[in-house]
């Protein structure tokens, strides 16, 4: 079976989505550098040594961020060459997406993801994309046998 153009629109919306999150990240980072900058500026000192943990958490932040857009493109393309988890996992990216889209209303790159996926959640839960992936699957003879 050739694969249906809505699972490529999916896979390619995706796969942009994934490319676009790094201005999350770079954003993630400048917010907690700045932070970890300006609260030793006029605070105490109790407030100049909690600095480099503010930074440290973004980083932490940002390397979690990164794991998952890394995840989200090799997903994205997996999803054209037919793989079913790569659909699960992109439909986790999307619920992520809208669980950050409300956490901060005024995110406005979280609102443009948020769009981008749901479109490509609707096309990659069409009907001829279900019938790709599901021809696509593994072959009954190597699923596992239990006892």
């Amino acid at each position: 079976m050739t694969r249906p153009s809505t699972v490529t629109a999916a896979s390619w919306i995706w796969l942009f989505c994934g490319l676009f999150s790094t201005l999350t990240i770079t954003g993630v980072l400048a917010a907690t550098d700045l932070l970890a900058f300006v609260v030793p500026l006029g605070g105490t000192e109790e407030a100049s040594t909690t600095a480099p943990g503010v930074a440290w958490i973004g980083a932490l932040i940002a390397m979690g961020v990164v794991s998952a857009i890394a995840l989200q493109v090799v997903s994205a393309v997996k999803l054209r060459d037919g793989e079913r988890w790569a659909r699960a996992l992109l439909t986790i990216a999307a619920g992520l997406t809208l669980v950050t889209a409300l956490w901060d209303i005024t995110l406005w790159s979280a609102w443009v993801l948020l769009g981008a996926h749901l479109v490509a959640f609707v096309l990659a839960y069409t009907d001829s994309a279900t019938a790709y992936l599901e021809v696509r699957s593994p072959d009954p003879a190597w699923a596992p046998v239990y006892a």
